[in-house]
């Protein structure tokens, strides 16, 4: 029923683009007349209907709400909606009556077509109904509040809770005295979106999240089609363009391969645990057969099913999602070559020292992303994780061990929920010594982002680099990285970055091999020693005043792909990639204004 109208909004939100359409509260007069009449009646006449025409939301919750539409509106009718289904729920209203319901509102509001609104509620609705049914005084505002903390919605008393972190500081490391050090090297994969569905010369304009599948009908134009190795619109990866990249990547030697996460498509409305478990074993598979090195894989937030949610055991186990931990224990063992189900099985993370005095870590950040709805749930550290992290960076330090994190949701972004946000920069404050290397996907975009010294904020503490993505989703070309490592401090001395340029590749016959090509060296490109976060932050500095290395990152971000650099960087997008690399608590602004104050100067 209408109470669900934004839920359907919500239950939608994954990682899309929006239109730019602006509407206030004051506007809303009518549609919320009519949302609580049929709130009452349960029926959509022809008046509500039209009524809806007249406040369609295209794509309304795919990436960048934040910028299309009011913020106090959306929170407004996010809190009138929500409250409104509480009320009803306590009343009977029954789950077949809202999957029904908010199926039309969603179609209706052209948010989604039928097809994907439905399968999407239908996936998703359960969480929801489960935490209003069984959380003790809920509220709006702690759906509200996390689900839409990018248009900084009210929490009440929600969210607030901290790790105990010991006293002290690690002690520093050994930093390099040259750059000529003995190295070995890391072969960073990340966010393959393996789409088994994917069609060569399908349908690249298809009007949903994911496009070139077999079942959205034929292009209308030829510059329509699907390209035979991926495409730029919405397209993920085909099973020949995973064989490729590892075909490519083992041209070259290397010592070790992180995975930082996302094997399942964003084909999002009909994922199930046997589909999601057969890409993941396929692809986890190959990686065994191929690649001839210790792999070290973590969580992206597609692999659950659906995705993004994470119950932990205080929820009924009929939502228990045991099967993925079971699947990525038995894998995850394999590919890096000893036993790590002990803590896989309780939360997705692990820990394992490959060599003396270097150990990794295995994030489970997804836990904390605000598309996790088990977060209106229960939002306390979810699986025990991050007090296990301090646990383990503590005994790291002890050892005088050099550890390397790896992470797929980067912290920063309105996505990492702030609470969780926070606590995970005062561990990574706390140890930063200790961690000589950060590593994370999900963006699909190549981008890094520095750490700074809360108590002195001109201190580079931590630099984290996103493996970027295979899949090109969207705009940009295929790629992966080699990070040549110190052999002594296990600091990061450079890397590079290997692609094709799309639109070339599918322009040949598909016989044709794709031609890869090193798109930069990190410290060649940016007249840098190493990738240390003091030599880092000075490069910051530097693009500053020279803002031509912005053009560069820019170009980099998305890998020089044809569509996502067509349209240049202004001033106003490079002051934006600025804050971006710099902000990694969201809603911290400082570091930004710092350097958007230096730019402007």
């Amino acid at each position: 029923m209408a109470q669900l109208t934004f839920l359907a909004f919500l239950f939608l939100a994954t990682s899309f683009s929006l239109t730019t359409c602006k509407t206030t509260i004051d506007d809303l007069g009518p549609l919320e007349i009519g949302l609580r009449q049929y709130f009452q009646t349960g029926e959509a006449t022809d008046e509500f209907l039209e009524t809806l025409h007249s406040y369609e939301f295209p794509y309304l919750l795919r990436e960048g709400m934040e910028t299309a539409y009011d913020n106090p509106t959306v929170c407004y009718m996010c809190n009138l909606v929500v409250d409104l289904v509480i009320g009803e729920r306590f009343l009977g209203l029954t789950r077949d009556t809202l999957v029904k319901e908010a199926t039309l509102l969603c179609t209706h509001l052209k948010i989604e077509n039928e097809r994907v609104c439905k399968g999407a509620i239908e996936l998703n609705i359960d969480v929801f109904l489960y935490a209003i049914d069984n959380y003790a005084n809920f509220t709006s505002n702690r759906i509200c509040g996390s689900i839409l903390q990018a248009q900084s919605c009210p929490t009440g008393d929600a969210f607030e809770w901290s790790i105990d972190l010991p006293s002290g500081n690690s002690p520093e490391r050994p930093k390099p005295n040259d750059t000529q050090v003995p190295t070995f090297t890391i072969l960073q994969i990340s966010d393959i979106h393996y789409d088994p569905n994917y069609t060569p010369n399908g349908n690249a304009d298809c009007g949903e999240p994911i496009c070139c599948q077999g079942d959205q009908g034929k292009p209308a134009t030829p510059e329509d089609a699907c390209g035979y190795w991926t495409d730029y619109r919405n397209g993920d990866s085909p099973w020949h363009l995973v064989e490729e990249t590892v075909r490519q990547a083992k041209t070259q030697k290397f010592d070790y391969a992180y995975y930082t996460g996302d094997i399942i498509s964003h084909r999002i409305w009909e994922t199930s645990i046997e589909n999601n478990t057969e890409a993941i074993t396929k692809l986890y598979s190959y990686f065994k057969d191929t690649l001839g090195v210790p792999v070290y894989p973590i969580f992206g937030n597609h692999e659950p099913h659906p995705l993004n949610v994470w119950p932990t055991d205080k929820v009924s186990d009929s939502f228990n999602i045991k099967w993925l931990f079971e699947l990525a224990a038995k894998h995850w063992s394999d590919l890096i070559g000893e036993d790590i189900s002990e803590t896989v099985l309780k939360g997705g993370y692990y820990t394992v020292s490959p060599r003396p005095g270097f150990r990794i870590i295995g994030v489970n950040s997804n836990v904390g992303y605000t598309d996790n709805w088990w977060l209106i749930y229960d939002d306390f550290d979810p699986y025990g994780q991050l007090q296990w992290l301090v646990d383990t960076l503590k005994k790291a330090e002890d050892d005088n061990e050099s550890v390397h994190i790896l992470t797929h949701v980067p912290t920063g972004t309105s996505s990492s929920l702030k609470v969780w946000n926070r606590e995970y920069t005062k561990i990574i404050e706390r140890f930063s010594n200790t961690i000589t290397g950060h590593f994370n996907g999900h963006t699909h975009k190549d981008e890094f982002y520095v750490y700074y010294n809360s108590s002195n904020p001109t201190q580079a503490i931590g630099v984290v680099f996103n493996g970027a993505s295979v899949t090109p989703f969207t705009s940009s070309n295929p790629s992966f990285k080699y990070y040549y490592v110190d052999e002594t401090t296990f600091n990061l001395v450079d890397y590079d970055e290997w692609t094709f340029n799309l639109t070339l590749a599918n322009s040949q016959d598909s016989s044709k091999l794709p031609e890869w090509y090193k798109l930069y060296s990190f410290a060649e490109a940016y007249g840098v020693d190493n990738l240390l976060p003091s030599e880092v932050d000075k490069l910051l500095y530097k693009m500053t005043k020279d803002h031509s290395l912005l053009d560069n990152y820019f170009k980099f971000k998305y890998r020089n792909g044809d569509d996502g650099i067509k349209n240049g960087c202004n001033d106003s997008c490079k002051k934006n990639l600025l804050c971006s690399i710099v902000t990694t608590l969201y809603g911290e602004n400082a570091q930004c204004n710092r350097f958007i104050d230096l730019y402007d100067s």
